[in-house]
């Protein structure tokens, strides 16, 4: 029996390298359930820097090395390369982009433009896009990928269970229509991937709002920095939040933050300088980091490739 024959399901967890080191937002919101499921599931970890390059072409060289902080950060949360997968979107750019074309003609181009009108990128200005490296108009690549590039590689990919924070919850609604849509064509029908929704889908940063870069604490931070961050914070509720993120709910059931507020912030700094130590002491060399980017490369690439032919076949009859 091969190692994988031991699995029932497959998941995914997409993570965009953009800003590289990965932050609690990140570790709550979907790396901890995803590491923590890698032994019931096949597990594929998507680093789509495609997208983050996308999004910021005048970082591209940057966006580069910052693949390398989430798979540090990956592997130090736990994650088994070796027995899982590690797929970074550039390197299998012709086939995704064959699966993209493919798939293109199972999605309605008002939807898609919709989609994108209602993005990240088809809200930003014509000054923001030109500080970010961006043509004043939309090319089809920007307008097709964000919308169809993680459906087709999920499906290329035949995965059950797609995982991680509320901001991918878009891609499952883009995924059942196009599955719908080639239900009209032929009538085998392979139901999309579900939703697995994070422990965590809202994590609260250091200011009581959502967290982002620059309210956050980053997984590798050293522990003085944790530790000063935290004695900063000013909303109970974030006390409240991190605690219960770090599994200590009946500690709140005792303690009040509006009697022990000093005492629980106190507490948190000891969990977290804890539980955060492995992102602290174990770097990585990038000849080790790049061996694990391109181990799985033969056999993703033959994953895409088999749908493709099978895609084509059945549908294109080809």
């Amino acid at each position: 029996m091969e190692e994988n024959d031991r699995y029932q399901l497959k998941q995914v967890c997409v993570q965009n390298p953009i800003f590289g080191p990965r932050n609690l937002g990140h570790y709550w919101g979907s790396m901890k359930d995803f590491v923590n499921n890698q032994n019931k599931f096949e597990s594929f970890l998507i680093i789509d820097d495609i997208m983050a390059i996308l999004m910021n072409p005048k970082e591209a060289e940057a966006i580069k090395n910052r693949t390398y902080f989430v798979v540090q950060d990956f592997i130090n949360c736990g994650y088994d390369v070796e027995k899982n997968h590690i797929i970074l979107t550039s390197s299998y750019m012709p086939y995704i982009m064959e699966l993209i074309t493919l798939y293109a003609n199972f999605i309605d181009f008002k939807y898609c433009n919709y989609l994108y009108e209602n993005s990240f990128l088809g809200g930003l200005k014509s000054y923001q896009r030109e500080e970010l490296g961006l043509n004043l108009y939309a090319s089809v690549f920007e307008l097709l990928y964000p919308q169809l590039g993680m459906p087709a590689i999920s499906f290329a990919l035949e995965v059950e269970l797609f995982q991680g924070g509320e901001e991918i919850i878009g891609y499952t609604y883009i995924m059942n229509n196009i599955k719908n849509n080639l239900k009209k064509v032929y009538n085998d029908y392979n139901y999309p991937p579900i939703y697995e929704p994070a422990r965590n889908g809202y994590v609260l940063g250091l200011d009581g709002e959502y967290m982002f870069q620059h309210n956050s604490i980053f997984l590798s931070e050293d522990e003085d920095s944790i530790a000063e961050k935290i004695e900063k914070i000013e909303t109970e509720k974030v006390i409240e939040d991190w605690l219960i993120s770090l599994g200590h709910k009946d500690l709140l059931n005792f303690y009040s933050t509006n009697n022990d507020f000093v005492y629980l912030k106190n507490f948190l700094k000891d969990l977290l300088i804890d539980e955060l130590r492995p992102f602290r002491e174990n770097q990585l060399m990038l000849d080790d980091l790049d061996r694990v980017i391109i181990n799985d490369y033969e056999f993703i690439k033959a994953q895409f490739q088999g749908h493709i032919d099978l895609l084509k076949r059945k549908v294109y009859k080809m």
